[in-house]
């Protein structure tokens, strides 16, 4: 769990850099590689006064445009550095999950981007800018999506209250950080390596950790205070919220090291009491645990818990310990028949068939089913049920991923690159639409956009060298071509990423 008190150092310095270059000291080209010179100086040679003076918290020296630039940078080094699921289904759930959240809360940003990394611990975090991730086992640990809503409700207090600004404010009255090795940190943390993450933390911030303690003690229930509030708003259980924190806590009494979401938020007995008390002062709801929160528990088990010899054993075991009219039913269902899709795709279509309404009808059933079809030989059925099912949900991603698979598997290269092109318009910052889409255009000869998709693929993915040479392929090949309309967008973009900064 990232603290939502730490990375501002270098957003501090983002800001400092954005002055001088708006004063026309510097230009943006010089930008990157001044942050970069900055923070390889030792810890000493940053003096305090050095740093902008902060306004009060609600107002901030640092702008939301520099927390939004600083977010879009962590991300893309987060991804340079972790595994993250691409699974649209799941990047669907968490995204319509927290778009149930984000109208009742106080963030004063719309701009948001979501990641799930492959990491079994229980995680999940929040950055600057509007960037949110779980570790795709935190499905492991919750019983229902109002429990999860509670953590990232309590997430997007951490963001609304800027408590990236006010632990910058703090720092600058305390003293000079390493700020460089604090935010490397927190990436670890966050990328899957906590223990030296964790101990890098302690080591920067040695002679202020009591304070930087209290101060996250505040935050932590202004957190839960707020996010409580969200739930609530957004008619879920608030007691979901204290209920979580006790399964945290019980956890972490049987293992060696507490989840990970605990190292920086601690979680004690008088906090789960305070949430309790504070969940009576609204009406309780019925939890939630819908058809795609089901699957998403099951695939986690599949790809944490259970071994290949066990996977259909036990989610034939399930079918039996509940009703054919349940959520949990028609959940095992597809998941077997995700199972099955591999290596029995007939099978997998029987085992779709048995799925009762009105789960049969829904777009992870049709998107698994087109999937079926096309493995059975069965190409124009296949394309047929993502066409007729789009018209009700035009922006599903998942329908809109299978679709564009589909015509890659059909060998309909002209079609697919127009599927993804439409694809990276929606989500112009996911990679893997990016490299999909540099596949489609080599397959029909569009040589200068598959090198600027791979490019994309690359930036996105923090591969920021590989990408600029990516992208200086395409502009050659849009020249070659006498394409000179293609070749000006294409230098405006190489240019922006050249100005990108890659690293803190």
């Amino acid at each position: 769990m990232l603290l939502p008190g730490n990375p501002p150092p270098a957003v501090g310095l983002s800001g400092m850099i954005l002055s001088l270059q708006e004063s026309g000291l510097i230009t943006r080209s010089l930008r990157p590689y001044l942050l970069s010179a900055l923070l390889s100086l030792p810890v000493g040679t940053l003096q305090a006064n050095e740093l902008p003076a902060l306004g009060n918290s609600a107002s901030g020296y640092v702008s939301l445009q520099q927390e939004h630039e600083l977010g879009r940078l962590w991300l893309r080094q987060l991804r340079a550095q972790a595994t993250v699921i691409d699974d649209p289904l799941a990047t669907q759930f968490l995204e319509d999950l927290m778009y149930r959240l984000i109208p009742h809360s106080e963030v004063q940003i719309s701009d948001f981007e979501f990641v799930i990394v492959d990491r079994r611990e229980l995680n999940a975090f929040a950055v600057p800018g509007g960037i949110i991730g779980i570790h795709f086992g935190i499905f492991l640990h919750t019983r229902d999506e109002d429990e999860l809503s509670g953590v990232l409700a309590h997430e997007l207090a951490h963001l609304s209250q800027r408590h990236f600004a006010r632990q910058l404010e703090q720092a600058d009255r305390q003293g000079p950080l390493a700020i460089a090795s604090l935010l490397a940190s927190i990436l670890l943390m966050a990328a899957g390596s906590p223990d030296a993450g964790f101990a890098g933390l302690i080591g920067t911030q040695a002679a202020s950790i009591q304070s930087q303690l209290a101060y996250s003690r505040d935050w932590e229930r202004e957190a839960d205070r707020l996010g409580m509030k969200t739930l609530a708003a957004a008619g879920l259980d608030p007691y979901a919220m204290p209920s979580m924190f006790q399964r945290m806590l019980q956890a972490s009494r049987f293992n060696e090291r507490p989840p990970e979401f605990l190292l920086t938020h601690p979680v004690t007995e008088s906090r789960i009491a305070d949430a309790a008390d504070r969940a009576q002062q609204y009406p309780q709801q019925p939890r939630l645990s819908g058809y795609e929160f089901r699957i998403l528990q099951n695939l986690s088990q599949v790809r944490y818990q259970l071994r290949g010899d066990q996977q259909q054993t036990h989610f034939s075991e399930t079918l039996k310990r509940h009703p054919r009219s349940s959520t949990e039913h028609a959940a095992a269902l597809y998941t077997l028949a995700r199972l099955q899709l591999e290596q029995q795709p007939a099978r997998a279509l029987e085992t779709l068939q048995q799925i009762p309404s009105p789960w049969r009808d829904h777009s992870a059933t049709v998107a698994l089913r087109a999937q079926a079809l096309q493995a059975t030989g069965q190409a124009d059925a296949a394309l047929k049920a993502i066409n007729e099912a789009l018209p009700f949900s035009p922006t599903d991603y998942n329908l809109l991923m299978t679709r564009a698979r589909l015509l890659d598997s059909q060998n309909k290269a002209a079609e697919a690159v127009l599927a993804w092109r439409r694809l990276t318009e929606l989500r112009p910052g996911e990679p893997a639409i990016w490299q999909a889409l540099g596949s489609a255009a080599a397959a029909n000869q569009q040589s200068a956009l598959a090198y600027r998709a791979n490019a994309e693929a690359l930036f996105y993915r923090g591969q920021h060298a590989q990408a600029l040479q990516q992208m200086g392929q395409a502009v050659r090949q849009a020249a070659d071509s006498g394409d000179f309309q293609q070749e000006a967008a294409l230098k405006q973009r190489q240019q922006v990423m050249a100005n990108t900064p890659s690293r803190f």
